[in-house]
């Protein structure tokens, strides 16, 4: 079995540590690199006082998500969900911040739902856990363990779950399991946003987490965030082109490449964005596709669901969100939807007019 998981491929086009002088206060910035949440994590801070305190404290914050979003933590809160949803016939209680990240994870999951299945959902964990693909060795599930999964309908799981004012959960479904694998990057950064918004002294900063990026403020130049992003060849590591943006923006991008491995036995490759419907990686002619909205876990969740979905059938959940996006095809096309400024600047693709496609494809 040969698997690679892609750990981080956000770039930074940022020019980190530099000091700029003023006549009552030193802006300076702190760059890190760290790992939280399986992923790489890489802060940029600009501003004042000890940043690289302030950048462990991010860190710390991250980590303590983790703690308590992990299904693989056996203690989380959402681990805690799940045994009360197995114990209790599909009753548990969220409070606090979680259950307004299940109710947003599950709203999005629903206005997702196209060609008979949601295409992003925090409730098919028993499918998800049962690929693993963050494991050292994963392996293809027997096809009984997938169908197994699959009972309940879990196509459209999250359309029988609900949550109730007061954090009550109920799922109709025995078999759900709640994953937030397609949104826990996004809600990390959200977290992030809410530490930068409550520190005075900090003026811009860039924090990314795995796929899952949010620029705030602004750079001591003044001038707009650039933002690179990974060109989707396996391995390749190159710059696809730029986003230019300014502060309090999250971007996030789902793609074939991230994280996947090749079975040895068929030489079929799999990647961890799952049909419901089918079990197995989702069929699309998309490789990658970058988000651009508000909120972090938006962000992070229609990542996923437009990855499946495509340029075409994920316009109308785009505007819902009021987000942007850019697709890349298999073909090396690159297609640009709503209002984001990218700059194309490998040479092996080529940008398309997303109106005569969708015309082309009406």
């Amino acid at each position: 079995m040969r698997g690679q998981i892609k750990k981080g491929f956000f770039i930074f086009a940022v020019v980190s540590l530099l000091t700029i002088t003023g006549c009552e206060r030193r802006t300076e910035s702190y760059s890190h690199t760290d790992f939280a949440m399986g992923t790489v994590t890489s802060v940029t801070l600009y501003g004042t006082g000890d940043l690289e305190e302030k950048e462990k404290n991010i860190i710390k914050e991250v980590k303590d998500l983790e703690d308590t979003i992990s299904w693989r933590i056996e203690d989380s809160q959402l681990s805690k969900i799940n045994q009360e949803l197995k114990d209790n016939n599909g009753k548990a209680k969220a409070t606090g911040d979680m259950k307004d990240w299940i109710s947003r994870a599950l709203q999005i999951s629903r206005d997702s739902y196209s060609d008979g299945r949601n295409t992003v959902d925090p409730t098919i964990g028993a499918l998800t856990q049962l690929w693993d693909f963050e494991s050292d060795d994963p392996k293809v599930p027997s096809e009984s363990s997938i169908q197994k999964a699959l009972q309940g309908n879990l196509a459209v799981n999250s359309s029988q779950t609900t949550i109730d004012e007061d954090g009550t959960i109920t799922a109709e479904n025995p078999n759900t399991v709640l994953d937030f694998g397609a949104f826990g990057k996004g809600i990390g950064t959200d977290v992030v946003k809410e530490i930068l918004e409550k520190d005075d002294e900090i003026s811009g900063a860039m924090v990314a987490l795995g796929g899952s990026i949010y620029v705030y403020g602004e750079k001591p130049d003044g001038e707009d965030w650039n933002v690179g992003i990974q060109t989707p060849s396996k391995g390749s590591g190159e710059i696809l082109g730029t986003i230019r943006t300014k502060g309090d923006t999250s971007i996030s991008t789902s793609g074939d490449y991230e994280k996947y491995f090749t079975d040895e036995a068929t030489g079929k490759t799999y990647f961890h964005i799952l049909d419901s419907k089918t079990g197995y990686s989702v069929e699309t002619d998309i490789t990658s596709c970058t988000i651009i909205a508000d909120s972090g876990l938006d962000c992070d969740g229609l990542s996923t669901a437009c990855f499946a979905m495509g340029p075409e059938k994920s316009q109308e959940l785009l505007k819902k969100y009021d987000a942007a996006a850019i697709f890349v095809d298999k073909k090396n096309h690159v297609y640009v939807s709503g209002d984001v400024d990218f700059s194309l600047s490998d040479e092996n693709y080529e940008e398309v007019s997303l109106e005569e496609f969708l015309k082309a494809n009406q």
